[in-house]
């Protein structure tokens, strides 16, 4: 049966739940998932204090000179209240002295011994960070699903915390196969190919989060695609990259049949990717992905990253999208969902972003992909879009810099 884009995501997604939860020392939570939340267990700043090297003083003796009673460095303490006619040498972060309520920068001062007079004014409450106006004690820092950056692990490292309850990283099998492939550094036989979709995968499933383990390549036979499945061990998914077609050399189906794994569908509405299997190996999800390397690598996006994604508890599951305007007049044919290369860009003439296909769009063309910044989706019933028409584009997760301009206030994830 011959599934639509949405119908696939619905089977694919509908039985995953994230995988549970383990405890990471903090250095190591960089790029992890929140698994529970975290809530603030002090106050920061957690109390008055200065924002300027300068003078702690009472907002209304600005117009005499002071007398400077006491010396406040960082990480000292207030050793007095400050009362009328006195003002505190005082540091950046110093803790404010009672009863001072701003702080004079120095360069806005004149000292003279001891005392010290104020040339310019300033308001009240100036160059004073208040207790727990950066974090007050028990708000909410991150909540579940939560992706954890270098800002977060500095906030909770100001919280004194020293490890993070994070989601489990999903275990992720890769198999290549084929009788035509090999591992880059072998030496290649005339009109073989070296395995660039496995190591495309690993790439991708590293950056959404999960963990990689190769398999190796499989040969066209029954017997070496037995040896290599023997290999996926406690892995969460299995990912399976082409033997998935109509070929009188594509076994993969029938060895996970073999194997007493289950197939809920073999086919998508859904060009590059026409072929796409998902089904059960064991304790495995298992994709069937494409031979052809576009298709590999967007049925990875489509298909696959959303699924580790929610395997790790993460709510944000699909890539980021924006409607753009077509730069180029594109055909295809009705009844399946066409995505192609393309690169979009923020035009700031039109007040709006526009998009244009990298090139050809052959699903063996993999520098296309390198150079494209989305995937243009272009709708099942759609057979001419022309140039203006209004497109969704799907922001990829990287760009390489030098091919494809960077898309204005949007990060990759």
């Amino acid at each position: 049966m011959l599934l639509t884009y949405t119908e696939a995501l619905d089977r694919i997604l509908g039985g995953l739940e994230a995988l549970g939860v383990e405890r990471v020392p903090l250095k190591e939570a960089l790029g992890r998932v929140v698994a529970v939340p975290v809530v603030a267990r002090y106050a920061v700043p957690p109390e008055d204090n200065s924002a300027m090297d300068g003078y702690a003083l009472r907002h209304a003796d600005q117009g005499e000179p002071l007398r400077v009673t006491q010396l406040i460095p960082a990480g000292g303490r207030p050793e007095r209240t400050v009362v009328p006619g006195e003002a505190a040498r005082i540091f950046t972060g110093s803790p404010v002295p009672p009863g001072a309520d701003l702080v004079v920068p120095q360069e806005n001062t004149e000292r003279d011994g001891d005392l010290v007079r104020i040339v310019k004014a300033g308001s009240l409450g100036a160059n004073v960070r208040l207790r727990g106006e950066d974090i007050a004690e028990g708000a909410a820092l991150l909540a579940s699903g939560a992706v954890v950056s270098p800002a977060a692990i500095g906030v909770l490292a100001g919280q004194g915390m020293t490890w993070l309850d994070v989601a489990r990283r999903p275990v992720v099998a890769i198999l290549a196969t084929g009788d035509e492939v090999h591992e880059p550094g072998d030496p290649l036989p005339e009109g073989h190919i070296w395995s660039s979709n496995s190591h495309a995968l690993e790439a991708a499933v590293r950056s959404a989060g999960a963990e990689p383990r190769m398999l190796g390549i499989a040969r066209d036979d029954p017997d070496s695609l037995r040896r290599a499945l023997d290999g996926i061990g406690q892995a969460d998914v299995l990912l399976t990259i082409g033997g998935v077609s109509v070929g009188e050399f594509d076994f993969v189906k029938a060895a996970i049949d073999e194997r007493g794994g289950s197939q809920e569908f073999w086919k998508v509405r859904v060009r590059p990717g026409k072929p796409n299997a998902f089904g059960r190996l064991g304790s495995a999800w298992w994709f069937g992905l494409p031979g052809n390397p576009v298709s590999c690598l967007v049925s990875f996006y489509e298909y696959v990253r959303p699924a580790l994604l929610k395997l790790q508890g993460r709510p944000d599951l699909f890539l980021p999208t924006r409607t753009a305007l077509l730069k180029a007049d594109l055909r295809k044919r009705a009844g399946f969902l066409l995505l192609n290369r393309g690169v979009v860009e923020w035009d700031v003439a039109a007040g709006r972003y526009v998009v244009e296909p990298t090139g050809p769009q052959g699903s063996g063309m993999m520098s296309s992909l390198m150079r494209a910044n989305c995937l243009i989706a272009l709708p099942d019933e759609a057979t001419h879009l022309p140039v203006g028409s209004e497109v969704t584009v799907q922001l990829l997760p990287v760009a390489t810099p030098g091919y494809a301009q960077a898309v204005p206030g949007i990060g990759g994830s």
